[in-house]
């Protein structure tokens, strides 16, 4: 029997239940043991565990977060397909605490994963972990950039001092200039992965970040032709557009939310995948998300139950400061940085077409 104290809450319709073992989480057996630190990260915090197949991460977070993930699939099933798949919650106390859910299951011993977090210098205590999707799964060599994104960086009723050093790191990088900064990334050059750090993204100015956006794209330039180059980036950058053109429809709140691009660092996969990106056409009204098309592609799919390859993936990701706030209006915050990325992309784009 495994040890009391983790549980995982796969979500769909909200009803209390008992704890159960030896189930799995969206139909796959989970095993604990094979859980191990996930170390591919371009950034973000420590103590993040991957399952044996690389497919999913658990990663500690506040309750603040994992609700936000359980409101937007209930409240918000749009903007939910521009988020990582969200598998369900852990509960790391040392007794079990039964959430409302559809499957429960013990998952993993408390030794694995710490309940305080270092974060920035400070610890994050919590008992409580997300399952999601890993978006580098999949790929070859997966070119991952990590952009957080606002202005602004913190809400309301932050503590004064935090709020200081939050401003200062605004105004001495491209958050304050231009929304967003480059938190990491990594880059696959052929023989190893080049890794940029956070320090690396606080270096830049507003003038100067369209070199961490050539870094980060220049293998498409080495794989591809240069019209199947900037029409990747069209893709990648209509994607980031329909991020943009949702949080324009919906109120909320998203500081220090993040913005995760992925594409094949791998040239010949890359090469070999790119004949079959999907178009997504670069406006929001004629680029429907996934719950709009999801009945038709079901009908046709439903027999295949396996993802196809991908050359890119691009997700909003981060949400422990997050809310849904009717009545406040939309998050231009977030909203800025997220235009700015696509003017980024724009400059890169016109660099290929030129």
């Amino acid at each position: 029997m495994l040890p009391d104290g983790f549980h995982v809450l796969h979500d769909e319709v909200p009803v209390r239940t008992e704890v159960a073992y030896n189930m799995a989480v969206n139909g796959r057996q989970l095993d604990p043991s094979t859980l191990k630190a996930f170390e591919n990260a371009a950034a973000g915090h420590d103590g993040v565990l991957s399952d044996s197949t690389g497919e999913l991460l658990v990663k500690p977070c506040t309750d603040a977060e994992a609700d936000f993930y359980q409101q937007t699939l209930q409240d918000h099933p749009d903007f939910a397909e521009l988020m990582p798949t969200f598998m369900g919650t852990l509960h790391l106390g040392t007794s079990a605490q039964v959430a409302e859910s559809t499957v429960v299951q013990d998952f993993v011993h408390t030794s694995q994963v710490q309940r305080n977090q270092r974060s920035h210098g400070g610890k994050i205590a919590t008992e409580t972990a997300i399952v999601l999707e890993n978006l580098e799964h999949g790929f070859s060599k997966p070119n991952v950039l990590d952009l957080k994104l606002g202005t602004t960086l913190y809400a309301d009723g932050t503590a004064p001092e935090k709020a200081q050093r939050l401003d200062k790191v605004a105004s001495e990088t491209t958050s304050g200039s231009l929304g967003f900064r480059i938190t990491g990334m990594k880059v696959w050059n052929g023989e190893s992965f080049d890794k940029y750090d956070k320090l690396y993204g606080r270096g830049f100015n507003a003038e100067t970040v369209k070199d961490g956006f050539a870094t980060f794209f220049s293998g498409l330039s080495v794989a591809l032709k240069q019209d199947e180059a900037a029409e990747l980036l069209e893709t990648i950058e209509a994607e980031i557009a329909k991020a943009r053109n949702a949080l324009e429809r919906l109120e909320s709140r998203m500081y220090r939310a993040s913005l995760l691009i992925v594409y094949e660092g791998d040239n010949a996969a890359l090469r070999t995948l790119v004949g079959g990106v999907y178009k997504t056409p670069r406006l929001q009204e004629k680029a429907p998300t996934r719950s709009e098309v999801q009945q038709s592609e079901d009908e046709e799919d439903e027999e295949d139950e396996d993802e196809p390859p991908t050359a890119y993936r691009v997700k909003m990701i981060d949400f422990a400061h997050a809310a849904w706030t009717p009545g406040q209006g939309k998050d231009e915050n977030t909203i800025t940085g997220l235009k700015n990325i696509e003017k980024q992309i724009d400059m890169l784009i016109a660099r290929l077409t030129a």
